[in-house]
């Protein structure tokens, strides 16, 4: 499949294959036990479900560290995930006291 050196698979080819082999997502979803969007949040975010990515790796007949190397190790261990992390568009505190504090 469409798989970039180091980069796992883009979301939109791993939504294609579960489409061809599957139905539509959001019907899959909601079957796998899910909301409708599951399977969209989980292609999107990061820290919203490794079980879900588990079940869509199994689904596409792959290991979940081919589909997301930064997710997953080679051993099919998920990587500690943060909402947060170092992602540069987190906002970092304010040394300010809140209005609700102000003297």
């Amino acid at each position: 499949m469409a798989e970039s050196k180091g980069q796992g698979w883009h979301r939109e080819d791993i939504k294609a294959e579960l489409r061809k082999h599957l139905g539509p997502i959001t019907a899959l979803s909601r079957a796998w036990g899910y909301s409708s969007a599951g399977i969209t949040n989980t292609l999107i975010r990061p820290d919203y479900s490794p079980a879900m990515e588990q079940r869509i790796a199994e689904a596409l007949g792959q290991h979940p560290h081919t589909l997301w190397p930064d997710r997953w190790t080679p051993e099919g261990v998920a990587r500690p995930r943060s909402i947060h992390g170092d992602h540069p568009s987190v906002a970092v505190p304010s040394p300010h006291r809140p209005k609700s504090r102000a003297a």
